[in-house]
């Protein structure tokens, strides 16, 4: 079967972000984490505008089909920024260039037609939405973890997500300090009108592609000059 036809890709992002710094455990906060009397999680950022380290993005995901069988990429980010307030990130937004979804799994011309399809209609339908832009409102802590909240818009449609992040401070070279924020999430692509082979759509085809999308990111802000 041509393997164009048979998976799909996620974002984002949103997902969300990039530049990777390394694999932590999502499941605990970090060390120096306070919590406000408001629920806003603190780190002991210091208050400011942050911008996107661009170096490296690393933006991850991976889709399967209900049998197990499935493909994973990159996403690149055109631009992200966030705003610290009092410690804790109080807004932010991440500009996902979507021409640019790259599959990692395969070579030569399998690569470059999977690729080609997420592009298409059936999928993100980059003619129509070239980006899919991501809006944080702000970092809370629940459960004893730090959760961005934020919503992300993909192939038109503005869906809201809660993801479980670890954030630290990074040093920057230059002697600077920035952040890092590190997670990873499920992405629900229905939500966002990508209905493509999806049991709970159409369930009468031969195969499908599950719903959901394991999206991973690790980003590092640097101070705006």
């Amino acid at each position: 079967m041509n393997s164009m036809k048979q998976f799909f890709f996620p974002l984002l992002a949103a997902a969300t972000l990039l530049v990777a710094c390394g694999e932590a455990s999502h499941d605990e906060a970090p060390a120096n984490d306070t919590t406000t009397a408001a629920g806003a999680a603190t780190v002991g950022i210091a208050d400011g505008t942050y911008v996107l380290n661009k170096v490296k993005p690393r933006v991850t995901w991976s889709a399967q089909k209900l049998t197990g069988e499935g493909h994973e990429g990159t996403m690149a980010i055109a631009s992200g920024k966030f705003t610290v307030v009092d410690g804790s990130i109080a807004a932010g937004m991440v500009v996902f260039d979507m021409a640019q979804i790259e599959v990692t799994d395969l070579t030569g011309e399998s690569k470059e037609n999977l690729e080609g399809h997420l592009r298409s209609g059936d999928f993100f339908n980059v003619e129509a939405h070239p980006q899919a832009i991501l809006k944080v409102s702000g970092v809370s802590q629940e459960g004893g973890s730090n959760v961005l909240n934020g919503t992300l818009t993909m192939n038109g449609k503005a869906v809201d997500y809660s993801i479980p992040v670890q954030i630290v401070e990074a040093e920057i070279p230059g002697n600077q300090t920035g952040l890092a924020i590190q997670g990873k999430f499920n992405l629900d692509r229905t939500k966002h009108d990508i209905t493509y082979h999806s049991k709970t759509f159409d369930d009468k085809l031969d195969w499908f592609i599950k719903d959901e999308v394991s999206v991973g990111f690790s980003v590092i802000g640097v101070p705006a000059n």
